[in-house]
């Protein structure tokens, strides 16, 4: 049997089955763990597990768990809301929250969709992860690229839990979480912008000789190096502010704080050596514009 090799195609057949998975785990659970917020944990492990086979195993490509993570907050928002009380519509401080949830895990399922006409094709980190770790790069990929990035978002994605619970239907919104929403709402335009900033620059410079060396300086990329990981990471700090205000546990600040601490010392350097090694004028750009926060020249 040919697999597809359609990232559509491909991501369409593992992806529905994979929800037709969870809820079968669902049922299963249920009757052992009575927290939703637990069972969520559980399956999405098991999921994880299942996509790192397929990924290793099947189509040689660790790109087919990108599609997941992005997922994991919508998913979460649809079963908190469900197990909590399916009779319920959306509250006022759910429904806009579950919308901005899902703008951001829509472009970057988006991204990930758009990416390869390709399955097989590969990140070029993993590609070189690979070559770094050779004979043992299956365990690293299970911890480092599968259950680490499963443990961050989980971890982030815990405090929509909490809001879920403690609100309902009729509640009033104050004002505290208008700006959270709107602090939210901010990381997500963000780096939506600074992706689109980003690919239509890539597509000019596929196409112009004359600046196929050039780094992106324009935009929001003027005032931050990397500002679509500052829109990631204000989405992420944000959903737990929002949640800590509907006394989420302090605790769910570890999913935050793994992916900060994932972008500023991981992906970030990954980043810019390559970027670096291409462009040797790089270095120029670095001392000029922030690597992250915006300074607008006010502390040079």
């Amino acid at each position: 049997m040919k697999l597809p090799s359609s990232p559509i195609r491909a991501y369409s057949t593992i992806y529905i089955s994979l929800i037709g998975f969870s809820i079968l785990l669902d049922f299963i659970f249920i009757s052992v763990i009575s927290s939703s917020l637990i069972r969520f944990y559980f399956i999405d492990f098991v999921n994880t597990c299942v996509l790192f086979f397929l990924g290793n195993y099947v189509y040689s490509s660790n790109n087919i768990y990108d599609l997941h993570w992005p997922l994991i907050p919508f998913l979460a928002s649809i079963y908190f809301h469900i197990s909590n009380d399916s009779i319920e519509f959306f509250s006022m401080e759910r429904l806009p929250l579950f919308c901005i949830i899902s703008l951001w895990s829509y472009h970057l399922s988006f991204q990930t969709l758009t990416s390869s006409d390709n399955i097989q094709h590969e990140d070029w980190r993993y590609q070189s992860m690979r070559k770094d770790y050779k004979q043992h790069f299956q365990l690293f990929a299970f911890l480092a690229l599968h259950c680490l990035p499963m443990l961050q978002v989980l971890l982030g994605s815990s405090s929509i839990y909490y809001i879920y619970l403690n609100t309902q239907t009729g509640d009033n919104v104050n004002i505290m979480d208008i700006i959270l929403l709107m602090f939210i709402f901010i990381g997500v335009l963000i780096e939506n912008l600074a992706d689109r900033q980003l690919n239509d620059f890539r597509r000019y410079k596929s196409k112009s000789k004359q600046h196929r060396f050039a780094v992106l300086s324009t935009g929001l990329w003027k005032h931050s190096r990397h500002p679509n990981y500052l829109g990631e990471l204000i989405f992420w700090w944000g959903l737990f502010l929002f949640g800590y205000l509907h006394q989420a546990p302090f605790w769910c600040a570890l999913g935050p704080f793994l992916i900060t601490l994932m972008m500023l010392f991981g992906s970030i350097p990954m980043s810019e050596e390559r970027l670096y090694r291409k462009y040797p004028e790089y270095k120029f750009f670095q001392q000029k514009v922030s690597k992250l926060v915006p300074t607008f020249g006010l502390f040079e």
